[in-house]
């Protein structure tokens, strides 16, 4: 692909920003352009990263973090540009239209802009893509909370302006730590011979009669790129994601990425279905829209869900997300599905 970044003097500030991000690292995502109006983000292929194992297909989640991701570095030029100072804007709440899957072994791009910053809040849009923008994998509309500069952190500041000294290095150390660590896990491209016809009902009739959904999950990459499980109390399904270093977008607090937030609760979602609509194929998502309440802190987070609304072919599913109380939600979502 063709890029023009040395043509865009924010590509360094929005690369600097991604390359905290644990998470983002870890997916390897790498920045092309930045300027006050745009970044462009690319998001190379990985089979860990496959959402639906009989098509080689990436987890909608990962499409998720790609765009928060390039919504937040929207933001965090669009403010530098503007008023020359850096802030952290947490994502508020992310829609997300998805309009066609990703074709396997081929990248995705996404290209995010922040069209307007008030006082309190920044409104961003964002298309995924990968051969032409003009034929979009998926859309999304998100507001972000702005956050005082001070908020920022001297380590995090010098950082993003590539200011040397023992809190960067210290930063970036611990940076190249968990890209090795996380380097090591990934696993290019997926072969023909990899995507397998699941006999989803007989996957599921097992796991239930076992009350042992850990085989279930193993299917599908995603879950362990996140590290995701789920266990079953009677008619309950509880998810839960323990606490990674790898999953932390917010350096600062630390705090879980949004994106990994919304695959994980997108992700509850298509297990429930799966297990108690007793779907023949892996649900696909249609739309997801989630609401970020609190922060979610780096520790073990859980999620509930409910259908709402059952037809023949779409299935509406409500998620909510916590973490060391059910009464305090740090996220809400719903999402649409196609079932069969």
């Amino acid at each position: 692909m063709q890029v023009n970044s040395d043509f865009f003097p924010l590509t360094q500030i929005a690369t600097r920003f991604v390359d905290q991000l644990a998470q983002c690292r870890r997916l390897k995502l790498k920045v092309h352009e930045a300027s006050e109006h745009h970044v462009l983000i690319e998001l190379p292929y990985n089979k860990q990263l496959i959402g639906y194992p009989d098509t080689g297909v990436i987890h909608g989640g990962v499409i998720t973090t790609l765009m928060d991701t390039a919504c937040g570095s929207a933001v965090v030029c669009a403010i530098y540009d503007k008023y020359q100072s850096l802030e952290l804007s947490p994502t508020l709440d992310l829609r997300v239209d998805y309009m066609k899957p990703a074709d396997p072994n081929k990248p995705v791009y996404g290209f995010a802009e922040c069209y307007k910053i008030s006082s309190s809040v920044s409104f961003t849009r964002a298309i995924a893509y990968q051969d032409s923008i003009d034929d979009p994998i998926a859309h999304s509309v998100g507001s972000f909370m702005r956050i005082s500069p001070e908020m920022i952190g001297d380590e995090f500041r010098q950082a993003l302006l590539g200011q040397q000294g023992q809190a960067s290095e210290a930063l970036e150390e611990k940076s190249a730590v968990l890209e090795t660590r996380a380097s090591n896990l990934l696993v290019p491209d997926i072969k023909e011979s990899d995507v397998k016809e699941l006999d989803v009902k007989k996957i599921v009739k097992q796991a239930t009669a076992l009350n042992d959904f850990s085989h279930l999950l193993a299917h599908v990459p995603y879950t362990n790129f996140i590290g995701m499980n789920v266990e079953r109390f009677g008619d309950e399904l509880v998810f839960r994601l323990p606490a990674k270093d790898e999953n932390i977008g917010n350096p600062t607090l630390p705090a879980i990425h949004g994106g990994v937030i919304a695959g994980f609760m997108e992700m509850s979602a298509i297990v429930q279905l799966m297990v108690f609509m007793h779907t023949s194929r892996v649900p696909k998502v249609v739309d997801f829209s989630i609401d970020y309440l609190r922060a979610g802190y780096h520790k073990d987070t859980f999620a509930e869900c409910k259908i709402t609304r059952q037809g023949r072919r779409v299935a509406n599913v409500s998620i909510n997300c916590w973490q060391t109380n059910r009464k305090k939600l740090i996220a809400t979502a719903r999402a649409h599905f196609l079932i069969d």
